[in-house]
């Protein structure tokens, strides 16, 4: 905990003239004093040009540079900081965290609000010339042409990242800013990866912060012990002798390669899956909308297929939906259904196929789907059973990859679907035969996927619906 006293006004107002001073002695948040963990503070501190921070999950760097920015909104005449998250969810929350400080703030002095939306916030100084400082979010895109600190949050995930990373370097240079890349990772791989841990080539204007999970209160019981002893212990020992219930419950629901490379800071081999993010992440779009329900569905251009994996007893069923438009799959709907009787999602499977104008839906018939085949098959000719095999997951994944390759398959830029597709790898079995799949975690076998593979897998012969044409030759 920060505990500064000053001893006279003039030391109390070049306290508050700083940005840690200005955020720990007069910033409030949901009415309660703001208290920084440490390394929180060593990031605020650090004068340098350029910061690097790799990070866990959840450890409050988003809403600390809104802190940041606010300050220094406050604190200058004038000042842009411009915010580049991986969704424009992400995008969003930081205004939103920015707009709750500046409520918050004693009202002599905050500054007045000129500019209020959902990605950028705008103060107009008190002075006589009313200059202006903005605060500006957007999602995974270079900010061109907007001069000031620019905030790279989650660089790893964003789709093309180095074209992001490289449009914003030069903008910090006229403007005087500061240039912070802050990440988990993903992957031995991209712009983060290289600036974080100089394996292909050294990055020395960088602070360089790292921040495991255990660095953290919100995570860890006793942070100063566990700080000297935890890198020295396996995942699984400082997990149990240091974590708080809800980082032992991530432990549990996560594979341990998973668990690492969200809360440890450890950069997993990208070569042993089958698609590696620069396969997927292009093919995700922030903007992409899915449909919540069969009801609210809105206008369909092309032509819908979907798949159905049908959850074992410890799995998800899940329901993937495509719109075929102009040679691209356009994902429209993905639903789960957690411990849902299997009458209730046959029931809910032949709602969709009333309701929608669905070409081929494709049902995992293996074991306990075989009865949900059979009888919508009865009634709807468009349902297609499959049979999984490791010939057949082979032909879904290869085709996949084919989709992702030409970018002809548009997902949501969703981390827990970018996450299952690439979990899946290619094993080659004792008898030589191919085998694709994931490992088993608490979400089951990469379920979503393989119902979005069936949606998306290529349709070779006749199709349910199609109309026959029959070829007549006249002799004589």
């Amino acid at each position: 905990m920060l505990a500064i006293v000053k001893r006279t006004e003039q030391e109390f107002a070049d306290w508050v003239s700083t940005e840690l001073g200005f955020i720990t002695t007069i910033g409030r948040y949901q009415d309660e004093p703001i208290k920084l963990e440490a390394y929180q503070l060593e990031a605020l501190a650090t004068p340098a040009r350029y910061r690097c921070i790799e990070k866990a999950r959840q450890v409050g760097f988003s809403w600390l540079f809104s802190a940041e920015a606010i300050a220094r909104a406050h604190l200058r005449e004038a000042h842009t900081s411009v915010f580049v998250s991986y969704a424009l969810s992400d995008s969003k929350e930081k205004i939103a965290y920015c707009e709750q400080l500046h409520e918050e703030l004693p009202l002599a002095y905050q500054k007045k609000r000129v500019v209020d939306s959902k990605l950028e916030i705008a103060f107009q100084s008190n002075g006589a010339a009313k200059r202006i400082s903005r605060i500006i979010s957007s999602p995974s895109k270079a900010p061109r042409g907007k001069k000031g600190d620019i905030l790279l949050d989650e660089l790893a995930h964003y789709p093309f990242d180095r074209e992001v990373y490289q449009g914003s370097t030069a903008l910090i240079l006229r403007a005087g800013g500061q240039l912070t890349v802050c990440s988990s990772p993903l992957g031995r791989r991209g712009a983060f990866w290289e600036i974080a841990r100089q394996e292909v080539r050294p990055y020395p204007a960088y602070w360089r912060q790292r921040v495991p999970w255990f660095l953290c209160s919100f995570f860890c019981t006793d942070v100063r012990r566990a700080a000297k002893e935890a890198p020295a212990m396996p995942t699984e020992e400082r997990v149990e002798r240091f974590g708080t219930k809800g980082i032992k419950d991530q432990f549990a629901s996560l594979l341990l390669e998973e668990f690492q490379q969200e809360f440890e800071v450890v950069y997993c081999d990208e070569a042993q899956s089958y698609f590696p993010y620069e396969l997927i992440l292009p093919c995700t779009d922030d903007e992409l909308v899915l449909a919540e329900d069969f009801a609210s569905f809105g206008e369909v251009r092309g032509r819908l297929v979907a798949g159905f994996d049908v959850g074992r007893k410890r799995d998800l069923s899940e329901l993937a939906v495509f719109e075929e438009v102009d040679g691209r799959k356009l994902c429209r709907m993905l639903r789960s259904y957690d411990r849902v009787p299997f009458a209730a999602q046959e029931a809910d499977l032949r709602s969709m196929l009333n309701m929608l104008p669905v070409a081929r839906l494709s049902i995992d018939q293996s074991g306990l789907g075989m009865h949900l085949a059979e009888n919508l098959g009865r009634e709807f000719p468009q349902v297609v059973p499959e049979n999984f095999t490791n010939e057949s997951k082979e032909m879904w994944a290869v085709d996949f990859k084919l989709l992702l390759q030409r970018r002809d398959v548009v997902l949501p830029r969703d981390r827990e679907l970018v996450a299952q597709i690439h979990s899946i790898r290619k094993h080659v079995t004792p008898s030589g035969r191919t085998s694709f799949d994931a490992e088993r975690d608490s979400r089951g076998h990469a379920d979503r996927f393989w119902a979005v593979a069936l949606a998306c897998r290529k349709e070779r012969g006749p199709q349910p619906g199609d109309v026959v044409e029959v070829g007549v030759r006249i002799i004589g």
